[in-house]
């Protein structure tokens, strides 16, 4: 299948891959306040440039800083190229000498109206010379508590408008989290809305760029094999494990305030339920499937007293196997009860997953790095090779989206030892990225940076989906913080770092009958 302009070009190999012309950015401006930060050089720039080299980006686009830190052109120039070449992706060395010449970065505060106005002078001058017609995108790579802030500095100096035009365009990344809880969620949305219509705010979760992730819907949606079985009929329960290695790092000051609910279950871990879970899009398009991710965060069934204490498990590491625990973490308080690990059991109250418990999971200095999602099918009702298969039972069907370190898909199933008269072992099938794409998998700030450059909100937070997730988490939060500290110490599960967490996450799935799946 070929066509012209915008739309995808498909072309089939010898092999039967199907191979697509990846969609190209459109020409634009990129500012970044809180430039001279972590995110910048360990994301931002580096999937910009990637995104350059491999030709996704017109000629006609530059990139602008702008931070506290005192610094010019030169030397912002300098920390840009290092990020590049430090990151994981090949250099074209002509390419970055083209890219770097497209960096750019202006001094100032926050609300230093000259340096603002100095700033948006510097655009107007890149935009002249780069022949970016006036499209600008600005990322906010600042802590969160300033995303308001920053909105309002900016429109007061002009560099922002509320406006519905496209042509033009004016958009505006915004980081996770957004906001701490329900009421400062709804705050946060309001301020922006005085500023920016709706259409404008592009609320990112990173996690959402990934490929695998991207996938659930293909994989869904695309073939007719799945969608049959995914339903209470048919999957017994679904586990979704979100686990680092690493500890709090330099993010000590983040994580006092935030913790692990707030920091990935809000916004990753419901992502991913709602892509598993959502019914059929009516089409691919931002409404349609965001729509469909709305009415599923809507069926979460709300977790009452009861189901908070019988269902949910909080965690903090503890030193072990050489590594410190969280407590002794420069930062943080030596009577921290802020949650490094936790577990939880919800349920989604509709017809397709009437009955069928989420298991979700997610910590740090946890054994190994690994993101997933597993499916797990019910037990066949009868098992004709039991007596001949020892232990007289069979394990389940399996389907593991893997997110992280590695991307792919993995289905087990059973199938007859050779050899053997009647003997079978579960196997794997195997897809992964990196093996069949090799290098061609984008990074999920690539992704997402491109699809906001062509102005595609699939991948992307509504207003109402982020209020939601907020909405159903606050009962939770609201019971943990009204805890006294003597209390908190007692709920507090502490689990030795390079472990799996606390043994009572295994006690609330296995008193259910089921196990944690860990891929080793």
């Amino acid at each position: 299948m070929e066509s012209k302009g915008d739309k995808v070009q498909v072309h089939v190999n010898p092999q039967g891959h199907a191979s697509c012309e990846i969609q190209k950015g459109v020409r634009c401006g990129v500012i970044i306040p809180g430039a001279s930060g972590d995110l910048t050089f360990r994301k931002l720039i580096p999937s910009l440039y990637n995104l350059y080299a491999a030709g996704r980006l017109p000629e006609e686009f530059f990139v602008l800083g702008y931070a506290r830190t005192k610094m010019d052109d030169n030397a912002f120039r300098i920390m840009a190229e290092d990020s590049v070449r430090k990151s994981e992706k090949a250099v074209i060395e002509t390419r970055l000498k083209d890219f770097i010449q497209r960096c750019f970065y202006v001094p100032g505060g926050y609300e230093d109206k000259a340096a603002l106005l100095n700033l948006k002078k510097r655009a107007n001058e890149l935009a002249a010379k780069f022949n970016t017609g006036g499209n600008l995108i600005v990322h906010m790579a600042t802590p969160p508590d300033l995303f308001g802030k920053i909105t309002k500095c900016l429109s007061e100096a002009g560099l922002l408008m509320k406006t519905a035009d496209e042509n033009p365009f004016i958009r505006v990344m915004y980081e996770k989290p957004f906001g701490r809880d329900i009421q400062s969620a709804k705050a946060l949305n309001s301020e922006l809305l005085n500023y920016l219509s709706e259409n404008q705010i592009y609320r990112i979760d990173h996690y959402l760029g990934k490929e695998t992730v991207q996938n659930i819907l293909v994989f869904r949606f695309a073939n007719m094999i799945f969608e049959p079985v995914w339903n209470s009929e048919y999957v017994d329960h679904i586990q979704i494990t979100f686990a680092e290695d690493i500890g709090v790092e330099h993010r000590a000051g983040y994580y006092e305030k935030y913790g692990a609910l707030r920091d990935v279950f809000q916004n990753h871990m419901l992502q991913l339920a709602a892509l598993i879970g959502m019914e059929h899009p009516a089409g691919f398009d931002a409404d349609s499937v965001r729509g469909e991710k709305i009415k599923f965060l809507k069926s979460i069934a709300p977790f009452d007293e009861g189901g908070i204490k019988d269902n949910v498990v909080m965690g903090q590491y503890a030193a072990g196997n050489n590594m410190t625990g969280y407590r002794q973490e420069q930062g943080v308080s030596p009577d921290s009860c802020v949650e490094t690990f936790f577990a939880l059991k919800m349920f989604v109250d509709n017809k397709r997953w009437q009955g069928v418990p989420f298991y979700i999971r997610a910590g740090k200095r946890l054994k190994r790095k690994a993101s997933h999602i597993a499916v797990v099918f019910k037990k066949i009702p009868t098992c004709m090779f039991c007596k001949e298969h020892q232990g007289n039972t069979m394990s389940p069907n399996i389907l593991i989206f893997g997110i992280q370190p590695e991307q792919g898909v993995n289905l087990t199933f059973q199938a007859k030892i050779p050899g053997s008269k009647m003997c079978l072992a579960p196997l794997e099938m195997k897809f992964n990225y990196n093996d069949l794409f090799g290098g061609r998998t984008s990074d999920d700030y690539e992704t997402l940076i491109l699809d906001c450059m062509r102005g595609d909100r699939i991948l992307f937070w509504t207003k109402e989906g982020v209020e939601l997730s907020w909405q159903l988490l606050q009962p939770v939060l609201q019971k943990w913080e009204a805890c006294g500290m003597g209390e908190k110490q007692s709920l507090i599960k502490m689990y030795q770092a390079g472990a799996w967490g606390p043994k009572e996450a295994d006690m609330l799935i296995e008193k259910d009958g089921r196990k944690w799946i860990i891929k080793e």
